[in-house]
Order: C-alpha cells, then sequence, then structure tokens
C-alpha cells in the first residue's frame, strides 16, 4: 500500500489581480521525504510554494497537506532591530517563557509555549552547528551576513520540526562552505521537504524530483541527475517520433496526391470515351456513377489516413520540448545561417551562440537544460 502524499494538488488554478494567469489547473503531490521543485524561469514555482504555505489563496482547486507548513521564501525582508530569536521564529516562545518566570501566569503564554519548555536549549544546540550559541539569540540580524541570517531562518524551520517545510532558493546567499552545511541540514531533515533550487549540487540530495513544465506537475523518484538522464531519453525518443510521423504524413500526402491525379485521368477516359460514342449512354452513365461513388470512397479513405497521420504528428510534437531563443541584434558575423559560432557549458547549462547570416545571431539554450 502506498504512503498518503504529504501534499496534494487538486485541479489548482491561481491569477494575479491584472488577470495574468501564474498557474493553470495544476495537479500532482509531493510526497514524505526530500524533494527538488524545479522547471524554467516563470513556470510559477515560487508561487506554488507560497501557495502551499498559505501566503496566497488559490483562484480555484485545492491543496490538501498532511500537517503544519513552514516556509522560507526566497527572499528574507527583515527590519534592522530583528533579533536572531526573531529569525529564528521562537521570540514569542521566549517571551512567553520569561513572563511566566515573573509571576505572569495568563493562559496566553502557555498557550504560545506548548510542548516548547526546551527551546532555548534546543536552538543552543542547533546554533552550534552553524556557528553561533544561545548567547547571539538577543543579537541583532544587522550584524550577521546575507548568508548567515539564512542559514539561521532554516535552523528556525528545523527546530520548529514542522511537518511539511518548503524552502525557496535557499542557497542564493550562501558561500561554497555554507552551501555545504546547508546540503548537510538537507540530508538529516525530518518530515517532508520541497525545495525549488536551481543548485544542481543541492538538487544531488534529494529523494525526488518534481518539474513544473506547460502547467503540469511531474514527479520523479531520484535526484536531478537521474531525472535529466530520463528526460533526454524521453526527449530523444520524442524527437525520433515526430520525425517518423512527419514521414508518414508526407507519405499519406504523396499518396492522396497520386491517387488524385489518376482519378482525373479515369475520369478525362471516360468522358471520351462516352463522348466517342464507344459505350451506350445508359451504360456509360451507370460506369460514371460507379467511378463516382468508388473515387470518392477512395478520396475519403485517404483523407482519414492524411489527418489520422497530421494528428500523428501533432501528437508527437506536443511530446518535442521547444528550445529557449534570445535573438541579438549584432552585426552580421557573415557566416552560413546555422553555422554553430560557440558553445558553452555553465553549471548544468548548454547555451549555443549560432550564426544567422543577414539576421540577429540567435543564442539558444539547450532543451530543459536549467531546472
Amino acid at each position: 500500500m502506498s504512503a498518503t502524499p504529504a501534499i496534494t494538488l487538486r485541479d489548482l488554478t491561481f491569477e494575479w489581480p491584472d488577470g495574468s494567469v501564474a498557474l493553470a489547473g495544476v495537479s500532482g503531490t509531493f510526497g514524505a521525504g526530500r524533494t527538488g521543485l524545479i522547471g524554467r524561469n516563470g513556470a510559477g514555482k515560487s508561487t506554488l510554494l507560497r501557495l502551499i504555505a498559505g501566503q496566497l489563496p488559490p483562484t480555484s482547486g485545492h491543496i490538501d497537506t498532511g500537517g503544519e507548513v513552514g516556509y522560507l521564501p526566497q527572499t528574507l525582508t527583515l527590519r534592522h532591530d530583528t533579533t536572531v530569536a526573531g529569525l529564528l521564529g521562537i521570540q514569542p516562545i521566549l517571551d512567553a517563557i520569561a513572563a511566566i518566570g515573573e509571576g505572569d501566569i495568563d493562559q496566553r503564554h502557555f498557550d504560545a509555549i506548548g510542548d516548547d519548555w526546551d527551546i532555548e536549549s534546543r536552538a543552543d544546540e542547533a546554533l552550534h552547528q552553524i556557528g553561533f550559541s544561545a548567547g547571539d539569540l538577543d543579537r541583532r540580524v544587522a550584524e550577521v551576513s546575507g548568508g548567515e541570517a539564512m542559514l539561521i531562518a532554516i535552523t528556525g524551520l528545523r527546530i520548529r520540526r514542522t511537518p511539511i517545510t518548503l524552502l525557496d532558493e535557499p542557497t542564493n546567499n550562501l558561500d561554497r562552505g555554507t552551501s555545504a552545511r546547508l546540503a548537510e541540514f538537507v540530508d538529516q531533515w525530518p518530515g517532508t521537504l520541497v525545495v525549488v533550487s536551481h543548485d544542481l549540487e543541492l538538487l544531488e540530495h534529494m529523494d525526488h524530483t518534481a518539474e513544473l513544465y506547460g502547467g503540469a506537475l511531474d514527479t520523479f523518484g531520484g535526484p536531478y541527475s537521474a531525472w535529466k538522464e530520463r528526460r533526454e531519453a524521453e526527449q530523444a525518443a520524442a524527437v525520433q517520433a515526430a520525425r517518423s510521423a512527419q514521414q508518414t504524413l508526407k507519405v499519406e500526402r504523396r499518396q492522396r496526391a497520386e491517387a488524385e491525379t489518376k482519378l482525373a485521368r479515369r475520369e478525362r477516359t471516360g468522358k471520351k470515351t462516352q463522348k466517342d460514342g464507344g459505350i451506350p449512354k445508359i451504360l456509360a452513365g451507370n460506369r460514371t456513377s460507379k467511378a463516382q461513388a468508388s473515387a470518392g470512397s477512395l478520396r475519403s479513405t485517404l483523407d482519414d489516413k492524411v489527418k489520422a497521420a497530421q494528428a500523428a504528428v501533432d501528437a508527437a510534437d506536443a511530446r518535442v520540448r521547444d528550445e529557449e531563443h534570445i535573438h541579438l541584434v549584432l552585426p552580421d558575423p557573415d557566416v552560413p545561417r546555422g553555422r554553430r559560432l560557440a558553445e558553452l557549458e555553465d553549471e548544468g547549462r548548454v547555451i549555443v551562440l549560432q550564426g544567422r547570416s543577414g539576421r540577429p545571431w540567435s543564442v539558444r539554450t539547450a532543451p530543459g537544460s536549467r531546472p
């Protein structure tokens, strides 16, 4: 029996106030463990996390989660007087414990604390792993670097132990050392973790890879490299299928044209024979009727074959992903159209600089080469 998904999306749609659609009818699930959420820029990954976290209300559809959701946005918006405890998200609990210690036994303090009476010691233990301690809880966030602030915020999510945690581009402000520390955290993360990231090294620490593409969510069991290998194989097969379908369509169209030529020739011959008086009018009329019926049936059959072949081409083409193109207006390089001038690789992306004589140069990114 399969485990119950931690997050379930049902026909999820979200439109911005100006009417632009960010997500349309997305359905899918996120299971337990660590999932890397990838997709082209503008696919709606950050919007999807905000919807799951309850930061945005869906325009339509439903989101079901198997517990409380912790969320780290891509950009931390902090006031200069925010403390480390505030960034960890435990300041209200510490304030409640302090109030009770001073004799204030208002029930709201106990509600704020819940089962977290040991929050300070847990915070101290977690902070030591990133070079801080409980002695830094009152320290202002303005005194730490952007990378340290991000690690502190992530540590806060670990301390709070929410069943589901969402991280949006957590390595944006991290150097290599702190990124490695984050990877260690990810390896040990309890519960369900969904991470949006372009960091290929971090994506290798995931149990699953989910791609948001074309308004659909596709989940694969394995890290990014395994997902990419599978997708490249699928795309190679899709391209071959599209070529085969196009070839079949050409054959069907050619046969349809050849048949039309034969029918026209046969019709001219029949009319000439009738005109020359070679056969009685009644017999000629019967033959003409039969020929017309036969021609109509043949045309219908051949037309159906062309339509079927066109449908197969359309279906095959739909499985082949479009390449991303950027057109730059530069002086004419005076090289043949289509010649590759350079091919660059950058963290998993393949960028091709291609000549287009007499027209703007074309810079294209290989299909899906970037998460």
